[in-house]
């Protein structure tokens, strides 16, 4: 199970709404000898997720929670946003770069025929990716495991 801190900003009619990220990273990222995730966080500033889930641990308003994800789920979505997409711009380039070699043009015609290969034809399933809704059909795939 995949774990995540998060905070309770609402109650209402059994479900939570959970705030996850935007806040600060642990002690030990606060004062430079963490993992670093702390310095990744501020530098990207990430925006925080709301998510709706079921209230079924009796939390309050208020509260620090920890959300769980199971990791076949993670890795389906790892597989599918990072994994294809690289994957595919890969095979783009390489799919480009024979093509454009049948004309025998000059090497930087070559190169830029591999780049955008590349990157059109990975660019093309993230888009893809993005038209499709991340939707979890089963509602216990993501869920409040315990208070803190």
């Amino acid at each position: 199970m995949i774990e995540q801190q998060g905070k309770i900003v609402a109650i209402h009619s059994g479900h939570a709404r959970v705030l996850l990220g935007g806040m600060d990273g642990c002690s030990r990222c606060d004062s430079g000898k963490g993992c670093g995730a702390g310095l990744f966080g501020r530098m990207l500033r990430r925006k925080p997720v709301v998510l709706e889930l079921e209230n079924d641990i009796d939390a309050a308003a208020g509260q620090a929670v920890i959300v769980g994800i199971a990791e076949n789920v993670y890795l389906r979505l790892v597989v599918r946003l990072y994994l294809l997409p690289l994957l595919v711009g890969l095979a783009g380039a390489a799919l480009a770069y024979y093509l454009a070699s049948l004309y025998q043009p000059g090497p930087s015609w070559l190169d830029l025929a591999a780049l955008l290969g590349g990157v059109g034809s990975g660019a093309l399933v993230s888009f893809r990716n993005r038209k499709l809704a991340i939707e979890f059909h089963r509602p216990d795939i993501v869920h409040l495991l315990r208070i803190i």
